[in-house]
């Protein structure tokens, strides 16, 4: 999760063992041209296409269409947000204490990023609504050890292999995420200014989930591809989709990491929920209630008649 440059020499193997095919036609650089081709002037974000909830797409039909502002918030959901957001500062301050350094030598990581372990926690629990303070410090203590063991031992690694080491490039071997990092998704039907949870450089796109795995995850990682490489030229065959999982009183948890090749199937299969849902927007049409709402759906109280979205 915390990935260092060693990680990425790891996932390379992994990715080797993963052959995958990919059809020039369904490269994001082929943006104008069928099947691509997104001629409508509706823009979606990714979580509207993958975002789990909703199978029948009426999740983007009261957003849309009608305007409807989701009023529900599970602890759950919210807990997920603040991972997010933990891991993030996480990472930041990770580089942020490497770049601060004199001399990498003399540099203690461990003492100077513990300074901001406090100040960063109350800042990120202001405004939880239904997570409670305790059990978000639960969250953030474990995610925090987490991560600054990993980046000290990386520290302590790069800072003994070379005399002459550059603190950029120090940097970017121990902390080489790019997290929250921004995709213009315009080109394919998608949002403006979209954004994957990491970039592990050059081009492995990671993506954190806190619920139950579903399947269109991975075509959320395939519209992530798509946009990356309309934007960029550059070619992206895998993504990887971490699943951190807590247990119910937030006590501890479990990682579990899988590598995802973005093949014909996951480009087709985001191509087609793209359009579908595009067509429900356009054409103004419920399309009705599907098998089974998800609970925690910002949706669900209106879809269940409890209140008026208003």
């Amino acid at each position: 999760m915390f990935y260092t440059f060693e990680n990425a020499y790891k996932l390379a193997r992994i990715f080797r063992e993963l052959p995958v095919d990919v059809s020039e036609e369904l490269r994001g650089w082929r943006w104008n041209e069928y099947p691509l081709l997104h001629s409508s002037s509706v823009r979606l974000s990714v979580s509207d296409i993958a975002n789990g909830f909703c199978d029948s797409g009426r999740f983007v039909y009261l957003k849309y269409v009608l305007k409807v502002r989701g009023s529900f918030l599970s602890e759950r959901v919210e807990a997920g947000t603040f991972i997010h957001k933990a891991f993030s500062e996480i990472v930041r301050l990770a580089k942020r204490v490497i770049y601060s350094c004199e001399d990498l030598e003399y540099c203690k990581f461990r003492e100077s990023i513990e300074e901001f372990k406090e100040p960063t926690f109350r800042r990120l629990v202001k405004g939880l609504k239904v997570l409670n303070e305790r059990k978000a410090k639960r969250i953030f203590e474990k995610l925090w050890e987490l991560g600054v063991s990993t980046y000290e031992s990386a520290f302590i690694k790069v800072k003994s292999s070379s005399r002459y080491l550059s603190i950029d490039g120090a940097a970017a071997l121990i902390v080489p995420l790019i997290t929250e990092y921004p995709i213009d998704g315009s080109l394919v039907g998608l949002n403006k200014a979209i954004r994957i949870d990491a970039l592990l450089p050059p081009s492995t796109l990671i993506e954190v989930k806190t619920r139950e795995v579903k399947p269109i995850y991975d075509v959320a990682l395939a519209a992530y591809a798509i946009a990356f490489e309309s934007q960029y030229e550059v070619p992206v065959n895998y993504a990887v989709l971490i699943n951190l999982r807590f247990d119910r009183n937030y006590d501890s948890f479990k990682i579990y990491e899988r590598a995802v090749p973005i093949g014909d199937a996951l480009r087709q299969r985001f191509v087609e929920v793209r359009d579908g849902l595009t067509r429900i927007v356009e054409e103004r049409e419920d399309p009705g209630l599907p098998e089974r709402c998800d609970p925690e759906c910002p949706y669900f109280r209106y879809c269940s008649g409890e209140d008026d979205g208003g």
